[in-house]
């Protein structure tokens, strides 16, 4: 099984799925919340959050 997380922020009342922002050259992108901004990292009203969901492995 794989499991895969998916961010969401409640800032508009209603989870909604975060976008990956891409950050510089090296580093990988972060999900972030297109209408506030609120990432993992940073999220200073406490509006995200995630959900794990288990997958079967592709053979």
């Amino acid at each position: 099984m794989i499991v895969e997380r998916t961010w969401f922020c409640t800032c508009t009342g209603k989870p909604r799925e975060l976008v990956i922002v891409e950050a510089g050259e090296d580093e990988t992108g972060e999900p972030a919340c297109p209408r506030c901004g609120a990432s993992p990292s940073s999220d200073p009203k406490h509006t995200v959050g995630y959900r794990d969901e288990e997958r079967p492995r592709r053979a």
